[in-house]
């Protein structure tokens, strides 16, 4: 779906393709793809609006018979609906834009763009205003995924002082992976947000330097929470294998102990059991009686002897 705004009055229009100041693309079929490459004169490849773990932010300078100098930008937005794996929640937006045009390739249910624009109606804003603000919405989303996140991480903590049943390995390890997928997909983003703070092109439609600073805050941050989030999981992963490693470690000490006591009584029966003469009892209807017994007293006070000295 193909959409044409203007913006003026501080209001947000439909407008027609061929003075539109923004131009919104969901979800475009390969026809509209086909279409609107021919008549902005982009290229097909740019048309990016499906999320692949192996898909990278990018910038690119490029220039259009139709629009100018452009700047392409893909960005890694999150989607915070409902609760999911931080793979699922992750998608790409494009940006095309100068001094003059906006175009914002989406996903259906992007509800990021529009917000976005709206919060710089004034007359005076630029595309590149637009943008700022969308990196700004884009990082706040990514911290309050990064604090549930955190609320996982001490739920898995606590239970694992107590029990390391499966479902707790399993609830670390996508921890784990999520925090795997968050932390490279803000770490190849950055790098992307540092050239285009740098392009100037861009430095031309910001003029204000404190929307540079206020980027770099949220990406600051987002990294100090990453890290910190990042230990924690080590952290809780570190106890749980300290915990096994204990519990077997108590396990194997039980199993020992447990043979020693066994082991003892089982010499006895052996040796009472040789078939030669001369050993006590053997004459007597009563021996037998008293090798279990004298075997399972003796093994009786093995046990106690283990017990007091901790083993």
């Amino acid at each position: 779906m193909i959409a044409y705004y203007n913006i003026s009055d501080d209001k947000i229009a439909t407008g027609r393709p061929e003075d539109a100041d923004w131009i919104a693309i969901k979800n475009p079929t390969s026809t509209e793809i086909e279409k609107f490459s021919d008549q902005y004169d982009i290229p097909r490849d740019m048309f990016v609006n499906s999320y692949f773990p192996e898909n990278i932010t990018e910038i690119e300078r490029f220039d259009s018979t139709v629009l100018g100098d452009c700047l392409y930008l893909v960005l890694i937005n999150y989607r915070l609906n409902k609760p999911h794996s931080i793979e699922k929640g992750l998608y790409p937006i494009t940006y095309i834009f100068n001094e003059e045009v906006l175009i914002t390739i989406t996903d259906e249910k992007d509800e990021l763009v529009k917000p976005s624009v709206k919060l710089n109606l004034e007359e005076d804003a630029s595309p590149g205003d637009f943008i700022v603000d969308s990196i700004i919405n884009i990082y706040h989303l990514y911290v309050i995924e990064l604090n549930r996140l955190k609320k996982t991480i001490d739920e898995i903590n606590e239970l694992a002082r107590s029990s390391t049943k499966r479902d707790i390995l399993i609830r670390l390890s996508d921890a784990e992976r999520d925090m795997v997928f968050l932390e490279q997909t803000l770490d190849d983003q950055k790098e992307t947000i540092k050239a285009l703070m740098e392009d100037d092109l861009f430095l031309k439609m910001v003029t204000e330097e404190r929307q540079f600073q206020e980027i770099q805050r949220k990406i600051k941050k987002t990294e100090k929470l990453v890290d910190l989030y990042s230990d924690l999981i080590n952290s809780t992963s570190g106890l749980i294998s300290e915990i096994i490693d204990n519990k077997l470690n108590s396990i194997m000490e039980y199993l020992d102990s447990a043979q020693l006591v066994i082991t003892i009584p089982t010499l006895i029966f052996s040796l009472w059991g040789i078939n030669t003469g001369g050993l006590l009892g053997s004459d007597s209807p009563y021996g037998s009686i008293g090798v279990v017994v004298f075997a399972i007293l003796l093994g009786l006070v093995t046990y106690v002897y283990l017990r007091r000295k901790e083993y």
